[in-house]
């Protein structure tokens, strides 16, 4: 864990800066799992989220890791209704298809808000890639 913090996002982190740290979900072979990371300094964790985007290009050894963040129940559920009021807009005011679009939530409490960012369309001489087997997201608190 260290490493990736240093190796992508070049924090200098110490032990005891991360207040806890554990696997979820129960193991079995061949799975990954991913872990829960609480920072003892939410500064820390604002760096972190705030340079998710280095991730991108990561060192060899860091592919296909993603950070994402554990929010609760409440607030996930008023997340998924901010995207489909915006879906639900978007069919009704434009011709093109909802599919065409990601639509992605930012910002925190009352300044949250939606994008939405036109999917590329593949070109039809690229191969389909194999299903991934890369490990899952890791999630910060």
């Amino acid at each position: 864990m260290l490493n990736l913090l240093d190796g992508v996002f070049n924090l200098e982190l110490q032990q005891n800066d991360i207040e806890k740290i554990y696997r979820l979900g129960s193991w079995s072979e061949g799975n990954y799992r991913p872990l829960l990371v609480s920072f003892k300094n939410l500064d820390m964790k604002e760096d972190i989220m705030s340079n998710v985007r280095n991730l991108k290009n990561p060192i060899e050894k860091f592919r296909g890791i993603g950070i994402s963040q554990d929010l609760p129940p409440k607030e996930r559920k008023e997340i998924k209704r901010i995207l489909d009021d915006s879906k639900q807009r978007h069919i009704a005011d434009c011709d093109e298809d909802v599919e065409n679009f990601r639509f992605i939530v930012v910002g925190k409490g009352d300044r949250r808000r939606v994008i939405k960012i036109k999917k590329t369309i593949p070109s039809s001489t690229n191969q389909s890639k194999p299903p991934s087997t890369d490990p899952p997201a890791l999630t910060a608190v």
